[in-house]
């Protein structure tokens, strides 16, 4: 029993009687005008102090429609009672409000009663003291004279018990009433919801750009630079060529670099790299002096496309590249570019490594949502001993 009453007080007297009197300095301000209302009416005086206390938390209901309340609330509720309630983002809606209105309300009727309980628990301990101090026969309880005898240590042990439960019980009921009235309302959950989802959205974003541009470059300059060091001595030129290739790859995955920075730091300068597929070439001519054996073909309007396809275009060769650089076995790299009337078909195919028939292929997730972004399909995978990556988008609604 001793051990049960310690964890009631624990878990009730410390932190709901805390937060009643948070509440009731919070209700300082007011109380002089419930009051005041009280006294205007001619009535028995127990029936004036029920309805100052009436008034009291009407007008505490009022004070908590303002925003810095609600947020003055949620911050006691937090460090007082334990619970997990966010904080409030923005101005909130009507609804908020009045919800943190009659959180306010009803958080001033219950300190009333824990300061009631609080009395109760003052007498348990009182009567039986007077009793055991001696000189006292009786006691005064509730406009009545009590004869005190034994009786008094069990009752005082009693009202403890309660009013450590009561307490306990009211933590309770004070954090589930906080997180109903104080956490987030529908809208503001959905909302919160919709910003996380575009945070996200964005970080993935971030995720594929860094690992198109940045990792492409990673793997041709390291086999360059491999390449370079064997030939230092016997072909100089050749190792040049390698070292300005390197160097112009590091120079565009640099503006790359500087490009997601800004955006990570919400730079509004923060240019966008346009690299398109009138630029697909290039990325053919690094693959070549990173030692692939690549077969370009280009037909149609490259040039006409619209950007955003273009763009993306651009990132599904660069991806088809850079895994043909790291898994591709033996033999040429075809590369097939095709802008039609209707849709743009890319087509990446390089033979796959006689020991692993399932290399491990990067990126085809980040592909494949930068083609379902533009209502494409993309198909990659193993194919009679080879690997292909098909891509093919619309240029037309329906098409």
């Amino acid at each position: 029993m001793p051990g049960f009453l310690l964890s009631l007080a624990r878990i009730g007297s410390y932190r709901s009687l805390l937060h009643a009197a948070a509440g009731a300095a919070l209700a300082l301000p007011v109380t002089p005008f419930a009051l005041a209302a009280a006294v205007s009416v001619d009535v028995d005086s127990r029936v004036r102090a029920l309805i100052a206390l009436l008034a009291l938390a009407v007008l505490m209901g009022l004070l908590g429609l303002l925003g810095p309340v609600r947020r003055l609330g949620i911050g006691l509720a937090n460090t007082l009672l334990g619970t997990g309630v966010p904080a409030p983002e923005g101005r909130p809606d009507a609804a908020s409000r009045l919800r943190s209105g009659l959180w306010l309300a009803l958080n001033t009727a219950a300190s009333g009663v824990l300061f009631t309980v609080l009395a109760f628990l003052g007498l348990g301990v009182l009567v039986p003291a007077v009793w055991l101090a001696g000189g006292q026969d009786r006691i005064s309880l509730f406009w009545d004279d009590v004869p005190l005898g034994g009786w008094t240590v069990p009752f005082g042990l009693v009202v403890a018990f309660a009013a450590l439960a009561l307490t306990a019980a009211a933590t309770l009921g004070l954090r589930a009433g906080a997180q109903a009235l104080l956490g987030p309302s529908t809208a503001e959950r959905v909302a919160r919801a919709e910003r996380r989802a575009a945070v996200l959205a964005q970080r993935n974003r971030l995720a594929r750009e860094l690992h198109d541009s940045i990792g492409h470059t990673l793997t041709t300059s390291t086999i360059q630079a491999a390449a370079a060091a064997d030939l230092v001595e016997a072909d100089p030129a050749q190792v040049r060529r390698a070292l300005g290739t390197i160097e112009e790859a590091s120079r565009t995955a640099l503006e790359d670099l500087d490009h997601v920075l800004g955006l990570l730091r919400e730079e509004p300068a923060a240019k966008e790299p346009t690299r398109t597929l009138t630029e697909v070439d290039v990325l053919a001519v690094r693959a070549r002096e990173a030692g692939l054996d690549v077969r370009l073909t280009v037909t149609g309007p490259v040039a006409a496309l619209p950007a955003a396809v273009s763009r993306e275009g651009y990132r599904i060769v660069q991806e088809g590249l850079t895994n043909a650089l790291r898994h591709a076995g033996p033999g040429a790299v075809d590369v097939r570019v095709e802008a039609g009337a209707e849709r743009l078909a890319i087509a990446v195919v390089n033979a796959l490594p006689g020991g692993d028939p399932r290399p491990g292929r990067h990126g085809l997730a980040g592909l494949a949502e930068r083609v379902e972004a533009l209502r494409g399909e993309l198909d990659a995978g193993p194919d009679d001993g080879r690997w292909r990556l098909r891509a093919t988008i619309p240029l037309r609604a329906g098409a």
